[in-house]
This record gives C-alpha cells, structure tokens and sequence, in this order.
C-alpha cells in the first residue's frame, strides 16, 4: 500500500485498540503508531521512509531485499524484546507495535507478507493492488471498520 493509507490505517488501528490496551487516544500515540505503520518499509530506499533514512535502508535493502525479515513478526517480537531488555520506558511500544502490525496486515491485502520468516512462505489475501482504486477503497472500508466504535463514543 501506499504511505498515506498506511499513515491513515495505523492511526486507526490504535485509536481502535488503544482503550482495549490501556493506552490513551492522544497526539503522541498517534504520530508513535503512524510511524510504526511506516517503518516496516525502511527496508525499501524508495519508500517513503528509505529516502529519508537511506543511510539504513540502503544496507538493509541491498542485504535484505523488499518485503523481508522487516515484513514478518519476527521483527515485532525483536523490537518488543530489545525494549524490555532495556528495561526503557517504552510508553510508545504499544502504539508503534500497532501501526507495525497494521502494516503487515495492509501488505497482507495488497501483495503478501513473509510473516513468519525466516520461512520463505508468502502469506496473503490478495484484495487490492497498491496505487488502485480498490487499494482506496480497502483503505476507506478499514478505516470505516476500525473506528465504528469510536464514532459511538464521541
């Protein structure tokens, strides 16, 4: 999918999950889950996030290619790992952790994913294609999906 549908749908993802996580509906869990749903395509240099943090997704996509161990939930679990190793305050986990997983699930309607890499296995329910109409029209029928709920509690 394109960068504003992931922008859009992991911004919904949390404000949908959040109260369900103990999280708050709040400026910083937005932008922390909208750049989640980007991140996973810092493995691609012309992605949206490669051109502005080439100097890692150059490597990481000559290395790795497109679509790869930064597509799986592999890269989830070693993200959530490193953090509580850390023992840092990751407040912001849990809304990058949504957006990262709301980007897996729209490559999963748009193309496919390796979600269990290192296992070559592709795994997809191919309903769009990136750039199309129906790729609006996923994103517009998510969103609507995601924050039914919300539009009751406001």
């Amino acid at each position: 999918m394109m960068v504003g549908s992931h922008v859009l749908i992991g911004a919904s993802s949390w404000m949908a999950v959040a109260p369900m996580l103990g999280g708050t509906i709040n400026a910083a869990g937005l932008v922390c889950a909208a750049a989640g749903a980007l991140l996973p395509d810092i493995d691609h240099p012309k992605s949206w996030v490669g051109r502005r943090l080439w100097l890692i997704s150059l490597p990481l996509g000559t290395l790795l290619g497109h679509r790869g161990v930064t597509h799986s939930l592999f890269a989830v679990l070693l993200a959530v790992m490193v953090c509580h190793a850390e023992k840092a305050n990751c407040h912001w986990l849990a809304p990058v952790v949504v957006g990262y997983l709301s980007h897996l699930g729209a490559d999963l309607i748009s193309g496919g994913v390796p979600l269990f890499w290192p296992l070559r296995r592709t795994v997809s329910l191919p309903l769009c294609r990136t750039g199309s109409w129906s790729e609006f029209a996923a994103t517009a029928i998510l969103l609507a999906l995601l924050l039914q709920n919300r539009a009751l509690q406001f």
